[in-house]
């Protein structure tokens, strides 16, 4: 009986209500990330080799 009156209430309780909010933040921030870094670089910005070049240029030695 008492099982059937907590049912009762539609209230989320406090954890719920903190993981909810806790995940729309952390989806927030990795979509606002995504939507930063996933823009392409300005090539005259880039100074040096690229990473992929590392083995041409230590072979030099």
């Amino acid at each position: 009986m008492r099982y059937a009156a907590q049912r009762e209430n539609k209230m989320p309780d406090k954890i719920t209500i903190i993981n909810v909010f806790w995940m729309a933040m952390i989806t927030g921030m990795l979509t606002a990330t995504v939507a930063l870094y996933d823009q392409k670089t300005d090539t005259s910005k880039v100074y040096g080799p690229y990473a992929s070049a590392r083995t041409a240029i230590i072979s030099q030695y």
